[in-house]
């Protein structure tokens, strides 16, 4: 059956097996169906078993409710930003105080890489009402917490089921639409992820001012509550076949054990140091070089020994422009990350805005960037095109940043407003619209996997990012402070002035603190710049191919006689690794 003019299923399979003959015979694979284990699912059957390309009116169902997951996702992230002045004066967090969203971000950054593959394996569906789950019961036990332990403890489960959350609703996005929707539709879950934003600080900022820091995550399980009914209601089945332990035979087990240790081991020491540890100590050490032979460990594993690998390295060998888009979202990552987090900061501790003062000022900069992506998402429906797009958004948002430099005690509001209107069109438009190059430039069975390692990424450089911000505010406290306050003060201001008033400290010394904030969030600030300057670099070096299918690109030379290009003779360099896992599936029982 046709759907939206698109081929049949069996002409799909058809033209998929076109692609793979010739390497078949190479490699004297069975291409006899009998020849193989029956029942024995492979890459193909993992796409065509999860891929619902749907009519417009479905879409007009299913699209609300990922959405609304996605929405729920970011509020979650979003609303703690406002109150975490509060949580760190009433959980006396101190120099941790960066931990609440590092802890989460760390978690995230865990499980994006193995995310993409689990769904292939057990379908998008049913480990999207996993996450859901997850994320409610994390929020639930945040609430209650009574220590920084707990609250770090259930900010880290909360950070499992949210991370792998927002990767399975662009997953599904990206099932159940073709490429040439997916702009368009991509923008309409982007602006959804923008109202989450918005909504959050706010909402934050009401709780923490008027109620207590508890209900950012009380009010959250609800919601939740509502979007796992709906989903469970309208979202389609992945169907995907096999009995549960063959597909638990199926997961690289190695690879994941791995990959999680290794991003541990690397995050955990990098966000303590300078706080926790001193950066020479022995645990920091140990553990970044432990982190980073697992690393090293985790790439051969996944080149050499897995048959299924959750990160298969041909991702980076067939296609430069996916490399720069790995990159360029690495180096978003920290600036968005970074940003987020400590423009309420300082709001609230230089400017000494309420919390929900502060939600209100920055709520310019986190609606234009659902506008942002929406119409990102149109002009690449109606252009075909995407790199015009990045590059002019990356400029946008470069711009917005760099007169972040220029923030001080007396800045006006409505300048904070507008230079967050910059910025928030410019994230908009690029985030959205370089998944849609990726996908453009990544084999459709590849794709879960290519946004998964996006996403790992992106959050992971948000991770880092959040880490040595919070390192380079502390130290610039500490220099400027020592001498004129106590050290024990130091220590609690380094992560808020929400007490501030309750220390008895002269007008003198309290003018000393603000300054001194307001230098570090500078050198804070003028980091992100040249970090955005190597996001344009990147967004003028990438290929724009369109939104046609990579497969189908590959397909056209051989199908029609023509000459190969070149991304059918760097396809055909990969093509042994890709018969391998394969084949090394369809052996698996």
């Amino acid at each position: 059956m046709k759907i939206m003019g698109l081929p049949s299923t069996t002409e799909r399979l058809s033209s998929s097996s076109a692609l793979t003959l010739s390497t078949r015979e190479r490699h004297n694979e069975p291409t006899n169906a009998a020849e193989s284990k029956k029942d024995s699912p492979t890459l193909e059957t993992f796409e065509d078993q999860q891929d619902h390309v749907l009519p417009h009116r479905k879409l007009m169902v299913v699209f609300p409710s990922i959405a609304m997951a996605e929405m729920i996702a970011f509020l979650d992230q979003t609303m703690v930003s406002t109150a975490l002045p509060a949580i760190s004066s009433d959980l006396n967090l101190g120099a941790s105080m960066s931990w609440v969203a590092t802890s989460f971000l760390i978690a995230s950054s865990s499980i994006q890489l193995i995310n993409g593959r689990l769904s292939d394996i057990f379908g998008r569906k049913s480990l999207l009402l996993t996450c859901i789950s997850v994320l409610a019961v994390s929020d639930l036990c945040a609430g209650f917490a009574q220590n920084s332990s707990m609250l770090f403890a259930f900010r880290t489960l909360a950070g499992l089921g949210g991370g792998a959350l927002t990767a399975l609703v662009m997953i599904i996005a990206s099932d159940i639409t073709t490429l040439e929707q997916r702009g368009r539709y991509n923008g309409f879950i982007g602006a959804m992820n923008a109202l989450g934003n918005g909504l959050g600080p706010i909402i934050g900022g009401v709780f923490a001012e008027k109620v207590t820091w508890r209900w950012c995550f009380w009010s959250i399980v609800p919601l939740i509550v509502i979007s796992a009914i709906v989903i469970g209601l309208v979202v389609p089945p992945s169907n995907v076949k096999g009995n549960a332990w063959a597909k638990f035979r199926m997961v690289d087990w190695l690879g994941l054990c791995v990959s999680i240790a290794a991003v541990v081991l690397t995050l955990v020491p990098i966000s303590q140091s300078g706080s926790l540890w001193a950066w020479n100590s022995v645990p920091v050490i140990l553990m970044l070089t432990i982190g980073g032979i697992l690393a090293i460990t985790f790439v051969l594993v996944e080149w050499k020994l897995s048959r299924l690998p959750i990160m298969p390295i041909r991702l980076f060998q067939s296609d430069y422009s996916a490399n720069l888009i790995f990159v360029m979202a690495t180096m978003q990552g920290i600036v968005y990350y970074s940003n987020i987090f400590y423009v309420p900061l300082y709001l609230q501790n230089v400017r000494g805005y309420t919390p929900i003062k502060s939600g209100a000022v920055i709520l310019p900069m986190v609606m234009s960037q659902g506008f942002g992506s929406l119409i990102s998402g149109q002009a690449i429906s109606r252009t075909g095109h995407y790199k015009v797009i990045i590059l002019v958004a990356n400029i946008v948002w470069l711009v917005g940043v760099a007169l972040q430099i220029m923030y001080n005690s007396t800045t006006p509001v409505w300048a904070i407003c507008l230079i967050g209107l910059f910025e928030g069109i410019g994230i908009g438009c690029t985030f959205q619209p370089s998944l849609v190059a990726l996908l453009a430039h990544s084999r459709k069975a590849d794709r879960a996997v290519a946004n998964s390692l996006r996403n790992f990424v992106r959050i992971t450089g948000g991770s880092v990012g959040l880490t040595v911000s919070g390192t380079i505010l502390n130290n610039v406290l500490e220099s400027r402070l020592q001498g004129i306050i106590p050290s024990n003060i130091i220590a609690q201001l380094s992560s808020s002035t929400y007490s501030l008033s309750s220390y008895n400290l002269t007008p003198s010394q309290t003018g000393h603190v603000i300054t001194a904030y307001m230098d570090g969030l500078h050198v804070v600030f003028l980091i992100f710049t040249p970090l955005l300057i190597l996001c344009c670099i990147c967004a003028v070096l990438i290929q724009d191919h369109g939104v046609a299918e990579k497969d189908a690109r590959l397909a056209q030379p051989s199908l029609q006689g023509g000459r190969v290009g070149p991304d059918m003779a760097q396809e055909h360099e990969v093509g042994p690794i890709f018969c391998h896992e394969r084949h090394s599936v369809q052996n698996e029982k």
